[in-house]
């Protein structure tokens, strides 16, 4: 699953990249922060994600991305979860439809994001891995630094589809089942853009 999405990420931005060649606005982006689950509630600053983002032109783009986040009770240090998650998005730039860039002289933007990907669920206290499939939805607010960075914001909730073990990492019901439920969670992340490619910066900015 994982080999098949990115395959079909590398194929968008290949034929984007030779239709759209003028935009030419390639971006790395990386951030730490916050992860909260549903049922059970569990939250703590065990949030890591990575992307690569490709824009078509001014409002729209592609990003793949991937994230990783650890749940674990304070309750019993023994239950808890490992979290892995794959996803392509859409991106859209929302800033530049509400003129954020021009309002704030070029400082502020923001993207909406949304998509869907693979997740892996793996309990700490049992064997197995739970795949998952989730969709994922959010907003990005960006701060300009230079023409090659930026710094970013992003809140990202997420919906995990045929999820079995709960976020602490036990059957809902106490024991084996193949009734799966949806699962959600909610990142809060703090990190850096990178801008790279001809035009650097320009179709976030100017």
């Amino acid at each position: 699953m994982i080999r098949k999405l990115t395959f079909i990420a590398m194929l968008i931005v290949v034929n984007f990249g030779y239709s759209q060649s003028k935009f030419d606005q390639y971006s790395l982006e990386a951030g730490y922060g916050m992860a909260a689950s549903g049922d059970p509630s569990i939250s703590g600053f065990t949030h890591f994600d990575a992307g690569f983002r490709y824009m078509v032109d001014e409002y729209w783009g592609i990003k793949f991305d991937f994230g990783l986040d650890q749940f674990r009770t304070g309750s019993n240090p023994e239950l808890g979860t490992d979290y892995k998650r794959f996803s392509v998005q859409g991106v859209y730039n929302l800033g530049r439809t509400l003129d954020l860039p021009n309002m704030t002289n070029g400082y502020i933007n923001a993207l909406a994001h949304g998509g869907l990907g693979y997740s892996s669920l793996k309990s700490i206290n049992r064997n197995g891995v739970d795949n998952i499939g989730n969709v994922i939805i959010g907003i990005t607010p960006q701060v300009y630094i230079s023409d090659n960075f930026a710094f970013m914001m992003d809140a990202s909730f997420i919906l995990n589809f045929t999820q079995h073990y709960n976020f602490a990492g036990e059957y809902p019901d106490g024991s084996p089942t193949d009734n799966a439920f949806t699962g959600k969670m909610f990142n809060l992340s703090f990190g850096l853009t990178y801008y790279f490619g001809r035009n650097s910066s320009d179709v976030d900015w100017r």
